[in-house]
């Protein structure tokens, strides 16, 4: 399988969010400030699953493999397939970030920016991600007329995802190749569980 680009996976994250948007009848609902708060969580996860920042735990690697539960086959064996909890998780962030992007309307142009935020520690990262993603939406109160609001957006978006960028590939060492087939993976994995009910 070659390697999807961002503009195929800003695509797919379309086709996904007008299927979610169609089947739970959101039609003209502004999901924004459910779709930023959704990130914040996942990227807490993502923090979670990275664990450099509990110093007060002996164990600070990060999980980078796990067994997920299959149930159990007809003789009685558990069943399991391993999985990478911290790819699954930045995954589950960039599923986020591209669903924010469509919201914003933003070209996919814009989800091609520099990761020039290397030097920055690995926490750092994560607060910056976290501020600038709050600011998508909370950056509507501190600044004068929709225009320049807009802009404000686009400019804290690309802030988060350049810091993203970086975490992803400079501090997790994921590569594009690894990212892109976990975002295809789970992409499927939310289009069964729309089919199923979820």
């Amino acid at each position: 399988m070659s390697t999807l680009t961002l503009d195929q996976m800003y695509e797919m994250q379309k086709v996904l969010d007008a299927r979610i948007i169609k089947e739970k009848g959101l039609e003209g609902v502004n999901l924004l400030p459910n779709t930023v708060l959704a990130l914040q969580v996942e990227i807490g996860e993502l923090a979670n699953e990275w664990r450099g920042f509990k110093h007060w735990s002996k164990n600070q690697k990060p999980r980078t493999r796990a067994v997920r539960s299959l149930g159990v086959d007809d003789i009685g064996v558990e069943r399991g397939e391993a999985y990478n909890p911290l790819l699954e998780e930045y995954v589950d962030c960039l599923h986020f970030f591209l669903s924010i992007a469509r919201q914003l309307n933003l070209p996919a142009d814009d989800l091609y920016i520099p990761d020039d935020v290397a030097e920055l520690k690995t926490v750092v990262l994560f607060t910056e991600i976290l501020h600038n993603v709050g600011m998508i939406i909370g950056g509507e109160f501190l600044v004068g007329g929709y225009e320049r609001f807009k802009d404000e957006q686009r400019h804290f978006f690309r802030g988060a995802l350049a810091c993203f960028y970086s975490l992803g590939e400079q501090r997790l060492g994921f590569s594009f190749e690894q990212i892109t087939e976990a975002y295809a993976a789970k992409n499927k994995v939310n289009h069964d569980r729309q089919s199923n009910g979820y």
